[in-house]
């Protein structure tokens, strides 16, 4: 995949990430929540970002990048936090590449 491609892909998803936020806060304004409703717009955004990684992963399968994810995994399954998970990953990744194992 092209650098242009990946950064239209990219482009389309947060697009997309955006309007399910956009939209969900226009439609509670008309409906009233319930619960199943707002568990589906919290994971909208996350569903988007776990799909880029899951595409990135699928076109550069790699030890070090399986590693980083793995790590990013195993951050959200003891945590249950997305923003401690990604920084979990990234900052393995960026150990594995200091190491030059990337």
């Amino acid at each position: 995949m092209s650098d242009l491609a990946f950064l239209a892909v990219t482009l389309v998803m947060a697009g997309v990430a955006l309007f399910t936020r956009l939209s969900g806060a226009l439609m509670m304004s008309w409906v009233k929540p319930t619960p199943r409703v707002e568990r589906f717009l919290l994971g909208m955004s996350v569903s988007v970002i776990a799909a880029l990684v899951a595409s990135a992963l699928a076109q550069q399968a790699s030890l070090s990048n399986t590693i980083a994810i793995g790590v990013a995994l195993l951050a959200m399954w003891i945590g249950r936090n997305v923003i401690w998970a990604m920084a979990a990953g990234m900052l393995s990744s960026a150990a594995l590449y200091h190491l030059g194992l990337f």
